[in-house]
């Protein structure tokens, strides 16, 4: 089955068994993508953690993959490139955690296999102050969020940690992920107005260097019942004229594509008419055809 040429839905954000907490291997997905009709599918997951210091009390070993396993990863998505070229479009990428004042190390090992990527995820999963690092997106560190005088500190920790991964010379991705993650759990701002107005500003570096936020679906399934980020950031997000990629954030095979034409109804309701599309870090528009 060929996908028809008017078909444009495209998943940007996709996870797999190798990262220790999904399900199925990558052919698994790509095969329930092109069950699904889409045009691209992303296979982006997590790149490894175990390289860094300073990680005491994350359990990172569960958030990805392991270094060794880095080169079977692009060699299966490779061979998958080939035999399923005339079903779908396949895109290699990874996810990536932006850890404050590691860059170097990450770039040591990134820069081995970097010409075999389509895109990057930067994502931040994780926050560093003022003790130790917590991960904010596990619910095993819900009590974490204690630490700050409010739950309005910890999108502000949130927010300024984009900034620094945005603003970094030498962290290199192409598209923002989650935008507003901490809400996973339905901890939602006090003062909703203040942590808007970091919001823009975020999205104003955002426009600055040119990059491109993700639409997240997978926040349907979590607590908190709505995507990442929400409306009425996506509504500043077309305001700033920034450009959007659609991505699901599958777990398991059966997530593919998870909400996508209720989440296009919503963002052509915005006004949104194309999506930004990655081959070999190049990005491209493509037209939202409804």
């Amino acid at each position: 089955m060929k996908v028809k040429e008017n078909n444009f839905l495209e998943d940007w954000h996709t996870h797999n068994k190798l990262c220790h907490h999904a399900e199925g291997i990558i052919e698994d997905y790509v095969k329930e993508a092109i069950r699904k009709g889409l045009r691209t599918i992303g296979i982006s997951d997590h790149f490894p953690y175990e390289f860094y210091t300073g990680l005491d009390g994350i359990p990172y070993d569960e958030y990805g993959m392991i270094l060794s396993e880095t080169r079977d990863y692009l060699s299966t998505i490779q061979e998958l490139k080939a035999k399923y070229k005339e079903q779908i479009n396949i895109k290699c990428a990874f996810e990536i955690d932006f850890i404050p004042h590691q860059v170097v190390k990450l770039n040591q090992q990134l820069e081995k296999i970097k010409d075999h990527l389509d895109y990057i995820l930067g994502s931040i999963h994780m926050l560093f102050a003022p003790k130790e690092p917590w991960s904010f997106d596990d619910s095993r560190f819900l009590d974490e969020f204690n630490r700050y005088e409010s739950v309005d500190d910890v999108y502000f920790h949130y927010y300024d940690s984009i900034i620094l991964m945005i603003t970094s010379s030498d962290f290199d991705f192409d598209i923002v992920s989650h935008l507003d993650l901490p809400k996973k759990f339905n901890k939602f701002p006090e003062h909703k107005e203040l942590v808007m107005e970091k919001v823009v500003e975020v999205l104003e570096y955002i426009k600055k260097q040119n990059l491109v936020v993700e639409i997240n679906t997978g926040g349907f399934r979590k607590e908190v019942h709505e995507q990442y980020p929400s409306i009425e950031i996506i509504k500043k997000i077309f305001e700033l004229e920034i450009p959007i990629v659609l991505s699901s954030d599958a777990h398991k095979p059966s997530e593919i594509a998870y909400k996508f034409d209720y989440m296009l109804n919503i963002l052509t309701e915005i006004g949104f008419t194309e999506l930004a599309h990655f081959t070999q870090r190049k990005r491209s528009i493509i037209t939202i055809n409804r």
